[in-house]
């Protein structure tokens, strides 16, 4: 991931916040209104290739917020890929992919832990 990369993923949570769509990730558990994204770095600069945490709140229907951190992203998918350009185009679903910890690299062809998160509009 550049840093080109980064802010796109950045904007996307940045525009999934002001409007207040409901993400459910049903591995973890998760379904809330996004309330508050943080990043480290803050800022990107032209040497970053990952994210070093990504801290998501979530707001469930209770009115309990749950926290969420995420460490190492390394890349992301946004789906569906076709018609980005589109006016009309809108986000299913988007998948972070983190460096695993607990994985021995040697012994796994993928290193990475990969975190999927469906976009749920209230129309």
């Amino acid at each position: 991931m550049n840093y080109k990369e980064i802010d796109i993923l950045k904007g996307v949570f940045s525009n999934m916040l002001k409007n207040q769509y409901t993400l459910r990730s049903i591995e973890l558990g998760i379904n809330g209104k996004l309330i508050a994204v943080g990043y480290n770095p803050y800022w990107t600069s032209r040497l970053d290739s990952k994210i070093e945490k990504i801290e998501l709140s979530f707001l469930n229907s209770r009115g309990i917020m749950v926290p969420l951190v995420l460490k190492n992203v390394v890349d992301f998918e946004i789906y569906p890929k076709e018609g980005r350009r589109s006016k009309k185009y809108r986000i299913n679903s988007i998948e972070l992919m983190t460096l695993s910890p607990y994985v021995n690299p040697k012994n796994q062809k993928d290193i990475y832990d990969r975190v999927k998160f469906e976009v749920i509009y209230d129309d």
